[in-house]
Order: structure tokens, then C-alpha cells, then sequence
């Protein structure tokens, strides 16, 4: 299982020198969040990282093609890809906080079939049909770009089943619900004539590695709020759904507005979540506790765990590369 982080765009110097932590102790990838009105351009941010680090692969996680025209996505990364080969991933959604805190809707799950092939055929330099009229990138051609899509429902998670190379899926971390969301990406997959080995799936979800539990706790309850504000949409919209127990827990978890200003910030009131509904939904307390919810996860079919948000956190990165990651490895082999 690959160990990779997560960073937020923002505070320049502790962003550099919290990606050169994270190479430096062993995480495999590093993702940016993307949020024009939260956080700094996700571009910027992410060729600087690239350009402080040798080895990890950066992506968006993730983009959408809302706020940015799929050809502008397609751009963007076929430039970073060329200028550090192998080492950028493409990532998208429908549009989580780029669009809702615009007050819009998020791009509808259908249009992404369209969407995704159009930007692996603009970064390939393939013409392209936009509603239309024939449009190519004039200098691109075959890029090693992965796609990853973000997904939470059964129709999202298919879907990204059947167009991406990584799937980065927000169902928590108990085995249950890891599973289930296992089964649906797979699902996608085999519908799609394509092998479901082919397909990576990834967790976005929080990781506080702390002998201290109650405080790891605390610091990770925001991993299911923010959960909760996607599953409980899925819920309400899809009425076969078909979520497993410990997703449910949650969604049925009294109602609470969720606020994308505080999304990180402990202070900011979550909920009375019980300790087993923040236990679903992060990896939290000592570092042999976690490697065990890691083995359980691996189990699954979960090839990468991508915790948010590690900016400045410096000897936690380190904690992980003396204690987790060595350990997840050996289990493995």
C-alpha cells in the first residue's frame, strides 16, 4: 500500500519545506486541494512543489472542469508533465468547494464520460469535438498524464471505475464501506471492458498519528463532517444507494451545516459524532494502531491512502516515515 499527502496551497515556505519533508520520509505522492476562493492557485503551488522535490509525482485533487474548461485542465498538465515527465497526475470531480462556495452546482456525473476522454485526447493532440467544432492543442502529444477521479456514490464511483486510471474515493476508512466502494469501482470497470486491476484506488481521508487517541480523535473529527456533507447529498439523491452500515451511521448523524471557511480548523464545531463514526471515517492515535487499520484497508483492495492535510506538520511526516510506512511495507511483503 502506498502511503501518500496531501497539501494545501497556501504559506509558501511551510508549503516547501512540508513537501520536501514528505519526500524525504517516504510518501509516495504528494496531492494539492483545489479552491480558488480558499486556498492559492493549485498550479502555482503545485510547480513549485515539483520543482523542490526529485522524486514524488504531484497531482489536482482535484480540478474540476467547472471553473476551468477541460481543454485548460488538459493545458496545464500536459505543460508540468513535459517539464517533470512521469511525475504529474491529472485529478478531478464534479466540483466540490471551486463550485459550491460560488453558490453553483456541481457538474453533472454524466457529463463526465465526455469530459475525461476529451482531456486525455487534448493532452495526446488528438482533435477533439467541442459541441460541436473541431478543436486540438497544437503542441501536445501522447502525455503520461494519469487521470484520477474523485468519487463518493455508487454512480460516481462507477463511473471513475470505468474512465480513470486512479480512482480517489471519500467512503472513510472502515473496512466495510472500503470494500463496498471497492466493489463499485470495480464494477465500473468490468461494465467498461477493462480490467479492474488496471484501476488504483485511493482514500482521501485524515490521518493523525499521536500516542495520545483522544487527541488524534479530536483532530480528525473534521474528516467526517466533510464526508457527511457528500454522502448525505448521495443519500438524499439516490434513493438505491445501496451504502454499507458504517456510511449510514454517519449520514444519519443529526444535520449541521458544514463550513468550507473552517474546513481544517479543529475549533470549528463538527457535531456530536460518536467515537466509532470518527473512527470510521480517519486513521487516528498511535503509529501501531494505524498500521493495523492500513493492513485492514489493504485487504480490501485499497492500494493508497492520500491523508489530508499536512502542511507545517513536520514530525508527524517523519513519524510516519520512521514508524508507518517501513511497517505497511514489510507487511506487504
Amino acid at each position: 500500500m502506498k502511503i501518500s499527502a496531501q497539501f494545501m496551497p497556501g504559506d509558501l515556505p511551510v508549503f516547501v519545506d512540508s513537501v520536501k519533508k514528505a519526500e524525504e520520509s517516504g510518501y509516495e505522492r504528494a496531492y494539492l486541494v483545489d479552491g480558488q476562493l480558499l486556498w492559492r492557485n493549485v498550479f502555482v503551488y503545485m510547480t513549485l512543489g515539483l520543482d523542490a522535490t526529485e522524486r514524488m509525482p504531484f497531482g489536482t485533487a482535484v480540478t474540476n472542469p467547472y471553473t476551468r474548461h477541460p481543454s485548460v485542465l488538459a493545458n496545464a498538465h500536459a505543460s508540468l508533465a513535459e517539464i517533470y515527465p512521469g511525475r504529474v497526475i491529472l485529478g478531478i470531480g464534479r466540483g466540490d468547494n471551486s463550485v459550491r462556495t460560488l453558490g453553483k452546482k456541481q457538474v453533472a456525473t454524466d457529463r463526465m464520460r465526455d469530459i475525461v476522454p476529451m482531456m486525455r485526447d487534448f493532452m495526446a493532440g488528438k482533435e477533439v469535438d467541442v459541441d460541436g467544432h473541431e478543436a486540438r492543442m497544437l503542441w501536445a502529444s501522447e502525455t503520461d498524464v494519469p487521470i484520477l477521479m474523485a468519487a463518493s456514490g455508487p454512480r460516481n464511483l462507477r463511473v471513475a471505475g470505468a474512465l480513470a486510471d486512479i480512482v480517489m474515493m471519500q467512503v472513510g476508512v472502515n473496512p466495510e464501506a472500503c470494500r463496498w466502494g471497492v466493489e463499485q469501482v470495480r464494477a465500473g470497470a468490468e461494465a467498461a471492458g477493462r480490467d479492474p486491476a488496471d484501476v488504483e484506488i485511493t482514500l482521501y481521508t485524515a490521518m493523525v498519528v499521536s500516542d495520545d487517541l483522544d487527541f488524534a480523535r479530536s483532530q480528525t473529527k473534521w474528516a467526517a463532517a466533510c464526508a457527511r456533507n457528500h454522502l448525505a447529498d448521495v443519500a438524499r439523491r439516490v434513493p438505491d444507494h445501496g451504502m454499507p452500515e458504517p456510511i449510514m451511521r454517519l449520514v444519519n448523524m443529526p444535520e449541521s451545516h458544514y463550513d468550507y471557511a473552517g474546513h481544517l480548523d479543529p475549533s470549528v464545531e463538527r457535531g456530536d459524532y460518536p467515537v466509532e463514526v470518527v473512527d470510521d471515517f480517519a486513521f487516528n492515535g498511535p503509529p501501531e494502531r494505524i498500521v493495523e487499520m492500513l493492513q485492514a484497508l489493504a485487504e480490501v483492495g485499497v492500494d493508497e491512502v492520500a491523508p489530508c492535510y499536512l502542511n507545517g506538520r513536520l514530525e508527524e511526516m517523519e513519524t510516519v516515515g520512521r514508524e508507518v510506512i517501513p511497517a505497511v511495507a514489510a507487511l506487504a511483503a
